[in-house]
């Protein structure tokens, strides 16, 4: 599920000859050092959730987070924003919601994004601006 997920927003941003956004670094996993922009996917809380009885009745929360660099502030910040807009070419919300064309996985709640927030690299010594989105989904 997270993989499909992180394919798909591949495909909307990355793209191939002519990418929407940039040098995106997109994965399925935490990045702890990322090369921004970067959108990473990990497991969120709660991870899983019963949405009706039964053992298989379970829905998924993954964090899809989008980070930028502040070296320019003002791009940094643009780009994040473009990132957000559900109306963007760049939104990263539209590239969520692709998923449901995906097989295997059907795409439940989207919460978000959140606001800015700066996010430091493992190492303590970059931070990146970000938001992140809440998403679940059902297998």
């Amino acid at each position: 599920m997270q993989d499909a997920l992180a394919e798909q927003i591949t495909d909307q941003l990355c793209g191939t000859a002519n990418p929407v956004i940039v040098d995106l670094q997109v994965d399925a996993r935490l990045i702890p050092n990322p090369t921004p922009p970067a959108i990473d996917i990990y497991p969120g809380t709660p991870f899983t959730e019963a949405i009706a009885f039964g053992r298989t009745s379970r829905q998924y929360w993954f964090t899809v987070r989008a980070r930028v660099s502040t070296a320019d502030n003002e791009a940094g910040q643009d780009l994040l924003l473009s990132m957000m807009d559900d109306g963007s070419d760049e939104s990263v919300e539209a590239a969520i919601i692709s998923v449901r064309e995906y097989a295997g996985a059907k795409l439940g709640d989207i919460e978000g994004p959140s606001e800015f927030g700066v996010f430091r690299d493992s190492g303590g010594e970059e931070s990146l601006l970000g938001c992140t989105w809440r998403v679940a989904l059902v297998p």
